[in-house]
């Protein structure tokens, strides 16, 4: 395994892939949040020097532990997923699971959640046996996944063992998890499509018979934001989505991996890599949003304050990312019922088709089997139900016979169950039944939505930053500086915008577009 390991900024890696944080969803670390996040507040990836994509054969040499299956002895798989579990609660929902899968296939459990970044750093650095391990694609993590060779390569495998999992999953999101070529993950059935705008409470808008369109533009907004703040001065009409100044992007861009250089419209056949941060389009954003600060529309301490979930507080509305749902994921994490406003149709990019999945380390000595229980968890109903939800009569009961919606038990808070329900972060949440207050066709109004996002002409490009990280790590100490007060409208752009821009440039911003520019066009060459 020592040949695998990776020094320096590798390290860095790791704190990318913190499981269960505001970047999943950017709803402030709530576990029924989403992954689909444009990663517009983390600038830069966290590569290392370019790796020879040699794990991509490498299953091979970390096969013996899976041979075993055949002679009939039961082969223990570790799988470490997304969110809050007790110990206990973990071991019984694994117990359970295993009493499935030693039969169908040969595997018994082990079941970890809800580590965080130093001990995923460690695991890895360490070489501990991990055998499916889940990542949140924030700023092109899985790219560096790959380049670190923290990942193995599953085409060999997906062949194998994984038949069932292709008949699920759509081609165009499989793409995006290619790297040079080789698959290295396997996209979730989640939000494939991204889609955006504000979530406001329902509670407020139906006592002033406010009229939210479905899709409307930012003039709706501020009608809205204006109306509020003059019938209840006291709530804070727009807040942060999550802590720190944390904003869901609301502009139809592709980040192309960090936002440092995007297609500013990904719905255009545009492939001219620009910097984010002198784009028209962002300059008026930041013109409206100094307007409606000085207006009292926004939170006072938007860009410092230390608090999640704030419209479970005095906040009215909040940027927030939209997919079928997405309604009652706002309510299991804030208690309070939403009403939402898009202002960005539903569209394509590499970071959001790849947006959360598993992956199968470098250090799984059991490759194969690993793979055969992720086949499971893509198509068998049972165990992804487990896996996802937890046990029945202990962390939900169906709501009534026929078997559609589910709940907590009576007298047990569900964000307080032993086993919390991220459903978007395993490989196959379509399988399981629906949480009361959700829609009964709702996985056909997911897969109607993943379908028609319209896929950015970068669509499964991944950008490799280790040509210019030294030009990242400047530019970002400019970004920290500028970036968060300028899109809360706490610095006035027309005098901090130019000097922002131009900082830029001098921190290496050019030579990062010229680079990334190289590296889409040598992408869009090679699938002509």
């Amino acid at each position: 395994m020592m040949k695998f390991w990776k020094k320096g900024v590798a390290l860095l890696l790791a704190c990318l892939m913190i499981v269960g944080l505001a970047a999943c969803g950017g709803n402030g670390g709530s576990d029924s949040g989403t992954s689909s996040d444009s990663g517009s507040e983390n600038t830069g990836s966290a590569s290392s020097e370019s790796a020879d994509n040699s794990a991509g054969s490498e299953s091979a040499d970390n096969s013996a532990g899976s041979e075993s299956a055949g002679n009939g002895e039961i082969v223990k798989l570790v799988v470490w997923g997304v969110g809050n579990a007790d110990t206990e609660d973990c071991k019984e929902v694994a117990e359970a699971i295993s009493a499935i899968t030693r039969e169908k296939i040969g595997v018994e459990i082990e079941l970890v959640r809800g580590q965080d970044a130093e001990q995923i750093n460690l695991a890895l650095t360490s070489g501990e046996a991990i055998d499916l391990l889940n990542y949140n694609n924030v700023n092109g993590q899985l790219a560096a996944i790959v380049r670190n060779n923290y990942a193995l390569g599953l085409d060999d495998l997906v062949e194998k063992y994984g038949q069932g999992a292709l008949g699920v999953i759509n081609p165009i999101d499989l793409d995006a998890c290619r790297f040079g070529g080789v698959l290295y993950a396997l996209p979730d059935m989640k939000d494939t499509s991204h889609s955006a705008g504000f979530s406001m409470r329902k509670d407020i808008v139906d006592e002033l018979g406010i009229d939210v369109p479905e899709m409307g533009t930012y003039d709706d907004m501020y009608k809205i934001l204006t109306q509020v703040h003059e019938a209840y001065p006291d709530m804070y009409p727009l807040v942060p989505t999550w802590n720190n100044g944390g904003m869901q992007e609301s502009m139809p861009v592709d980040p192309l991996g960090d936002n440092m250089g995007v297609l500013e419209n990904a719905f255009s056949d545009s492939t001219e890599v620009v910097n984010y941060y002198a784009m028209d389009s962002y300059r008026e954003f930041c013109e409206m949003m100094y307007k409606w600060n000085q207006e009292g529309l926004i939170m006072p301490d938007a860009t410092t304050t230390t608090e999640n979930n704030l419209l479970a507080g005095n906040g009215f509305a909040m940027f927030e990312n939209w997919k079928p749902g997405k309604e009652l994921e706002n309510y299991k994490s804030t208690g309070k019922e939403v009403v939402f406003m898009k202002v960005i149709e539903p569209y394509k990019y590499t970071d959001c088709s790849n947006g959360n999945s598993f992956i199968i380390p470098y250090c799984s000595p059991n490759p194969e089997k690993a793979m055969e229980l992720w086949n499971l968890m893509y198509t068998d109903a049972e165990v992804s139900n487990l896996f996802i939800n937890g046990i029945e009569g202990k962390h939900w009961v169906y709501t009534d016979d026929s078997k559609t919606f589910i709940t907590t038990p009576e007298g047990v808070d569900p964000n307080a169950s032993g086993y919390s329900s991220v459903d978007w972060s395993w490989p196959n949440q379509q399988l399981t039944p629906i949480w009361e207050g959700g829609e009964a066709d709702l996985w056909e109004q997911l897969n109607k939505f993943n379908n028609e996002g319209t896929p950015s002409p970068a669509h499964g490009f991944s950008w490799d930053s280790t040509p210019v990280l030294n030009q990242i790590t400047a530019c970002n100490n400019v970004i920290s500086s500028y970036h968060t007060a300028l899109r809360w409208g706490a610095m006035d752009p027309a005098e901090n915008l130019p000097k922002f821009i131009s900082e830029l440039e001098a921190a290496g911003m050019n030579e990062i577009i010229a680079e990334k520019q190289k590296q889409l066009d040598e992408y869009l060459a090679g699938k002509q």
